[in-house]
């Protein structure tokens, strides 16, 4: 599985965080709306308390009467949702916009006292009441309670419009900022994402090194993975002329020796041929061995199919006479990413067992490993018809030297040769039982 991108991540946290600021922003302008006019209602409650004790008069027997000729038509107007009671001893007043409402009996307060309480969750009114004590002739106090009382759906109409306004402008800004979050980070991820596009160019082998402006911030990776290609480069290439010098210096050494064997005519002599052939042959093997360790990590992608027809085409010839059918089936623009004589010698090593063995058919087939990786690896299976192979042997046959059929002509190197190669590009290599009815060899190598 693939991780997000540093660009990706920064543009889910950065919308996560704008998301929850925006939204603590709006709870917190809108609970401050609610109060400003859950406070603004209770302001214009009290001025109805003023406005009604104005018109309140109250006799020396403590009859109360008010006079309605109120200059706010809410309180004359029935149903308006602005209710106002007196409450005394003797008697209770209500406003004419009271008639008909089934309204809660406030509790009497002492006078001095103001309560003023919001409604319940299951509803209810706003209520304000105000204690007076109503000074007689008599120096007497004659207590009444003024309660006002005012329908939520004032306040709730209103607070729900600022929500709405306010909800559509955060949600708006926070539209634009995030756009504008995106376009600052594309912009200035782009220098990047052109540097990751330049190495994925260098891992497919379509470019040797990094080549570009850049800004100033990136030039010191810029140049020094510049300098990393350039020393793996320089590397490989004098490794390669180091094993070419030492080939070159044993060559003479040894042609010193042949040439001053006497003419095989004992099996001493043969004997020292022979010895002279397998040092020939060990060096040989050993510098091709050794010369796969200096292989370049970026090298440009082999294609396989023109590889291992190459190799059939030289098997066939070899093997003319026992008439080997071969089975091709690889998938499309199959590429092998490393050195082609690597590629050559699995195959040839491979094919060239199956064709000993086989009794007259070969099936290659391979196909992709993990194909979204920029340098992927790739798996393939070469199958026979002949005898297969013990798997209790396997593990003696991958060894040098160690020959399957001692009928067959060769020198046992085969496999082993296979099995250091997968290895050293950290592949594996297993044995199957054919579907053809020989053996199978399986190797997978992985992306690097």
């Amino acid at each position: 599985m693939r991780s997000f991108s540093l660009r990706n991540r920064l543009i889910g946290v950065g919308t996560l965080v704008l998301v929850v600021a925006l939204g603590l922003v709006g709870l917190a302008l809108n609970a401050a709306n609610h109060r400003s006019a859950v406070s603004a209602l209770e302001t214009r409650m009290e001025s109805y308390v003023y406005l009604v004790l104005a018109a309140m008069e109250v006799d020396a027997d403590g009859r109360l009467s008010v006079e309605e000729n109120f200059a706010d038509p809410r309180l004359v107007q029935p149903g308006s949702g602005v209710y106002v009671a007196v409450e005394g001893r003797e008697r209770r007043w209500s406003s004419r916009s009271a008639l008909g409402q089934q309204l809660p009996a406030p509790a009497p307060i002492a006078a001095g006292q103001t309560v003023f309480e919001e409604p319940p969750a299951m509803g209810g009114y706003y209520s304000l009441r105000y204690g007076v004590g109503w000074q007689l002739d008599d120096a007497r106090l004659e207590p009444f309670t003024v309660t006002v009382q005012v329908d939520p759906v004032e306040i709730r109409q209103q607070t729900s419009a600022f929500r709405l306004g306010l909800w559509r402008s955060l949600g708006t800004a926070g539209a634009i900022l995030a756009l504008a979050q995106v376009v600052f980070l594309v912009f200035v991820f782009r220098p990047l994402g052109r540097v990751a596009g330049d190495v994925a160019r260098v891992e497919s082998g379509q470019a040797e090194r990094l080549d570009g402006r850049y800004p100033r911030e990136l030039d010191p990776l810029v140049r020094n993975v510049n300098r990393l290609l350039d020393t793996e480069q320089s590397n490989q290439q004098r490794i390669r002329n180091a094993l070419d010098s030492l080939a070159h210096s044993l060559k003479t050494p040894l042609a010193v020796i042949q040439a001053s064997l006497p003419p095989q005519d004992g099996a001493a002599e043969s004997s020292a041929q022979n010895a002279v052939d397998e040092m020939r042959r060990l060096i040989a093997t050993r510098l091709e061995r050794a010369g796969s360790t200096a292989r370049r990590t970026l090298s440009e992608p082999v294609p396989v199919a023109p590889q291992l027809q190459r190799v059939l085409d030289s098997l066939q010839k070899v093997h003319s006479r026992r008439l080997i059918k071969a089975e091709v089936k690889l998938q499309d623009e199959l590429a092998f990413y490393g050195e082609q004589r690597d590629l050559l010698e699995l195959l040839g090593n491979l094919l060239d067992n199956a064709f000993k063995y086989g009794r007259g058919r070969v099936r290659v087939t391979g196909g992709v490993v993990e194909p979204d990786r920029s340098r992927p690896g790739l798996w393939l299976r070469i199958a026979d018809d002949g005898p297969g192979i013990d798997p209790a042997q396997w593990s003696r046959l991958v060894q040098r030297g160690t020959r399957g059929d001692e009928r067959v002509e060769g020198h046992g190197l085969g496999l082993a040769i296979v099995t250091e190669l997968v290895s050293a590009y950290g592949g594996r290599i297993e044995l199957a039982v054919s579907e053809l009815g020989g053996a199978e060899i399986r190797v997978t190598l992985p992306p690097l």
